[in-house]
């Protein structure tokens, strides 16, 4: 009877071990990480002065950031690889002609620029957000650890 029961529980674990990896095929935004600190007070970063302005940080994060202010003093940073697909080369989010939203200019997702919500698309996921601390002058924007 014993030896029954572990082939049964060893049947029951091997069988899991290969069914759990095949449940989840989505490609993750690969760790990369960020320490940045930008200066609004400067002319290329002005943009991060007034709410509803946002800027583009190349060279930072994934694929590049998104840097959004949301109210005074207050901003967001999402990186601009689509969660959807963020391993292929053109799906980097750009904010839209209205500067509310992100967009993949490879399957459509949308996502909120204030909050990073799933606006619409295929997407489940919504986009890789990066920690922000303004403190007076200096804007840091960096990992978040768990």
């Amino acid at each position: 009877m014993k030896l029954l029961t572990k082939i049964i529980i060893i049947s029951f674990l091997t069988l899991a071990i290969g069914i759990i990896p095949a449940c989840d095929n989505q490609e993750y935004v690969p760790y990369v990480y960020v320490n940045v600190q930008l200066y609004p007070d400067m002319p290329a970063h002005s943009a991060l002065k007034t709410p509803g302005n946002y800027i583009y940080v190349d060279g930072q994060g994934y694929k590049g950031i998104v840097v959004a202010c949301t109210y005074p003093d207050e901003f967001v940073a999402f990186d601009r690889a689509c969660p959807h697909h963020p391993k292929t080369k053109d799906a980097i989010l750009s904010v839209d002609s209205t500067g509310l939203f992100l967009e993949c200019p490879i399957c459509g997702s949308k996502f909120n620029l204030y909050d990073g919500s799933l606006v619409s698309g295929p997407s489940k996921y919504t986009p890789l957000e990066y920690t922000t601390d303004y403190q007076g002058t200096v804007l840091y924007i960096y990992n978040s650890y768990y």
